[in-house]
């Protein structure tokens, strides 16, 4: 016969609270509720009561189910009675006459694994009690639960009041049974209650989201509409502003000219105060001439109809011709006009009439707010790519609150020196456009009452004209390598290439096959797209920047995927210029210019740009 350790003590009548017969199958529950009944008397806490009675339920069910039936016996024993001097404790023998339990070590021991849930019961019950003992064999088992109340319980009732009280509370078996069913379909009914309560929450609060769903998609939808009606108001502008300034050009021409004759006396003398007259007249037809120039330079630039003409000259030649254009003007005695021009001639590879514009904006305003000192231009190469043209003077300086305004169109700063010398506010707005469209940027550095310094850095590939890149010596031109899975996107944009640059042009239709290609021979630039299977363009690119051969080879990602933010950041983080494919169908004329453009900008970097004229054109 198994058994635990040690046997129980045999039951006791002197100690006897209580006994419940296991006849029937609700028998188990009225165990439980008697459990829970007398541990209330004995002042145990509800969380030991609760423990108490789930065990006794647990071993009453197998006593009906396994073993037939039996009988479950509650007894009080009194101090001493227990391992644990000076404490009563509840002890609850349960018993049948079933066959007993073979595998009960291992069940203990957690090794018996039962389909039908036998076992748990015990093991259960052995964790929520303080002892736990158990004898099994062929003529039934018999488990003892104890537990010791608590050390400061009330003394508990003696067992004659304690049966009185049970008695009390004791009807017919079948009702104390509905009596334990009725308290736990309770329970259950207030979980039920929770479980609506929280229900009926959850759908408040997915109607509340539903709702604020809608509200987005409104706003979104108002946020497109406006965004729609800006873009419309933008194009309008840039198409009334072009047509306008169109238009007004050719009555300023007359005046001009027709000004200048009467100032030239052609049809005879003037007056002093007819001269003075005319000599306004000229002088505010020429500012506004320039006013309507600038307006339709910028129109030109923002419609994305005006490209750069990219031309070889010399910086000697540049300044030459400034210094040609401004000796008549600066007529002001006490401020030099002084071009610092480097030793040896440099070469630069851009847009000679746009990067000249620019510097007459810069020479016109350091002349017009200087009233003595110096206007001096300098050119400086940063690195073997951009060179640096820089206009300082020792004029009235702009102060550190209105450097942002100076670069808005018709931003100007009011003051003395200001209100002599008004301007329309589009010349530093216009030259940081057309740097723009040559791949540069515009700068400036000013303090209130000591100068101002504004600059320009374009890629203009500065160099010493005597000097021959090592690959042009060798007679291997620089070639450009094109890689994109998708054939027809190579076919159009090997076609636009060819309008832009005499390079060899090589392809790649993956990124192992581009990576093997570069690895035989170094391309002048590689033309990366992004989306391609097995390896992407963004993965080729981190292949390049970490081999230290590749890591500043030139590259432009062409990709018609629309780029999240952190996408377009972390592909900057690669030094990587980001062009957008044109569409293959709906393309208009705006379009066509602003990627051509683009792609015109990203071979004038690495100096493989030689556009044949009639296409530039």
């Amino acid at each position: 016969m198994a058994k635990s350790p040690a046997n129980p003590p045999a039951s006791d009548p002197k100690r006897s609270i209580l006994k419940v017969s296991l006849a029937i199958e609700t028998d188990f529950l009225l165990a439980r509720q008697r459990a829970k009944q007398i541990a209330r008397l004995l002042g145990f806490e509800l969380q030991d009561q609760t423990r108490i009675a789930t065990a006794v339920s647990e071993i009453a069910r197998n006593a009906w189910e396994y073993g037939g039936g039996g009988q479950v016996e509650f007894l009080l024993d009194p101090a001493g009675a227990g391992d644990r001097k000076g404490t009563p404790r509840l002890r609850i023998v349960i018993s049948d006459h079933g066959p007993g339990i073979a595998n009960i070590e291992d069940i203990f021991s957690g090794a018996y694994q039962s389909s039908t849930g036998m076992g748990v019961g015990l093991t259960g019950a052995r964790r929520l009690l303080d002892d736990f003992e158990l004898t099994t064999g062929k003529d039934g088992t018999r488990a003892t639960l104890v537990k010791f109340l608590p050390r400061n319980a009330p003394v508990p009732p003696s067992l004659a009041d304690l049966a009185i009280v049970l008695t009390r509370q004791s009807g017919p078996e079948i009702s104390r049974a509905s009596s334990a069913l009725v308290d736990q379909n309770q329970e259950l009914l207030g979980l039920l209650n929770d479980l609506r309560a929280r229900e009926s929450e959850l759908h408040t609060l997915n109607v509340e989201l539903e709702e604020t769903n809608r509200g987005v998609l409104v706003l979104y939808a108002e946020l497109a509409d406006k965004a729609q009606a800006v873009q419309a108001a933008s194009e309008m502008k840039t198409r009334f502003l072009s047509g306008v300034t169109h238009e007004l050009r050719t009555p300023l021409n007359s005046i001009v000219s027709l000004a200048r004759l009467m100032i030239g006396h052609s049809d005879g003398p003037l007056n002093a105060e007819q001269e003075k007259q005319v000599t306004f007249i000229l002088r505010s037809a020429q500012n506004l001439t320039d006013m309507v120039n600038d307006l339709l330079d910028l129109a030109k630039i923002e419609a994305g109809k005006s490209s750069a003409v990219i031309t070889t000259f010399t910086l000697q030649a540049l300044f030459a011709g400034l210094r040609g254009m401004f000796r008549p003007l600066a007529t002001n005695p006490n401020v030099k006009l002084i071009f610092d021009l480097p030793s040896e001639t440099i070469e630069l590879v851009s847009d000679e009439g746009k990067l000249s514009q620019i510097l007459r904006n810069f020479i016109s305003n350091a002349l017009k707010f200087t009233e003595s000192g110096t206007v001096t231009i300098t050119a400086k190469p940063l690195d073997g790519r951009q060179i640096r043209l820089s206009v300082a003077d020792t004029g009235v300086g702009i102060a550190t609150e209105h450097h942002a305004l100076v670069m808005q169109e018709w931003g100007q700063v009011t003051g003395t020196a200001s209100n002599r010398n008004k301007g329309s506010g589009l010349g530093l707005p216009l030259s940081q456009s057309l740097a723009e469209l040559l791949g540069g940027s515009v700068g400036f550095a000013s303090e209130l009452g000591k100068g101002s310094t504004f600059w320009v850095t374009i890629p203009a590939l500065a160099h010493s004209a005597p000097e021959v890149p090592a690959k042009t010596a060798t007679g291997e031109p620089e070639h450009i390598l094109i890689v994109d899975d998708d054939e027809v996107a190579r076919y159009l944009l090997r076609r636009q290439l060819s309008t832009l640059t005499s390079a060899p042009i090589e392809e790649a239709t993956s990124g192992q096959e581009a990576l093997d290609a570069i690895a035989r021979r170094t391309p002048g630039l590689v033309i990366l797209d992004l989306v391609m299977p097995g390896m992407s363009g963004s993965e080729v690119a981190r292949e390049l920047r970490a081999n230290p051969e590749t890591a500043s080879l030139p590259a432009v990602v062409h990709t018609s995927k629309v780029l999240t933010p952190e996408e377009r950041h972390a592909l900057e983080e690669l030094d990587l210029t980001i062009i957008t494919k044109r569409p293959l169908d709906g393309n208009t004329l705006e379009a066509e210019d602003a990627h051509r453009a683009e792609m015109e900008r990203a071979l004038l970097e690495v100096g493989l740009n030689n556009l044949h004229m009639e296409d530039a054109s």
